[in-house]
């Protein structure tokens, strides 16, 4: 082969292992953000069945906080029925240990305070260190729920009073996947 030939070949080489490791650094880029953000997580529903003493109310979707430190990925399921004055909530969360997720489920019932035309809520569920209250608006189809500093002092970390909002999972992924990218 002639000199001119070999070099360009060297050349052309040179480029195509370029690109290739440059591709490797995306792929690598991306499969490191994935792991942080591992899920898609639901679609948000709201959900009237029903009429007088057997309505029933299903809600679903992803819990923001309007202010304070930001809600874990998770999707919460409540289905609140008027029969027995009672909303269920049930939650699977993404807990991080590393680089590596780890998936919790919870259940818990509410009793409800009150159920009109316009929202339901439920009295407030006492926990270790969050008292929270559920709030379903009929009318705007929106559910959150208040939370507040729980009555064990001593072993809880003080958290200020918060309320969260059932939101569009798509939303929670795709502020998470904003944070985790490294550039």
């Amino acid at each position: 082969m002639k000199p001119p030939l070999r070099k360009a070949i060297r050349i052309a080489e040179v480029v195509i292992v370029a690109i290739l490791a440059a591709n490797a650094l995306v792929t690598y880029r991306e499969l490191r953000m994935l792991r942080k953000v591992p899920v898609a997580l639901p679609n948000y529903q709201f959900d009237v069945t029903g009429d007088a003493d057997q309505a029933s109310v299903e809600t679903r979707g992803t819990w923001i906080a309007e202010q304070g430190p930001a809600a874990p990925l998770q999707t919460t399921t409540i289905q609140c029925r008027k029969a027995s004055m009672q909303c269920q909530e049930s939650s699977a969360v993404l807990a991080f240990v590393g680089e590596h997720a780890v998936m919790e489920s919870a259940q818990s019932t509410f009793d409800i305070d009150h159920w009109d035309d316009k929202e339901i809520v439920t009295k407030s569920s006492r926990g270790a260190c969050v008292d929270r209250t559920l709030v379903l608006s009929l009318l705007e189809k929106r559910a959150s729920v208040r939370m507040s500093a729980g009555r064990n002092e001593g072993k809880c970390t003080e958290s200020p009073a918060r309320v969260l909002e059932l939101v569009a999972g798509y939303r929670v992924r795709r502020d998470a996947l904003r944070e985790a990218r490294p550039f």
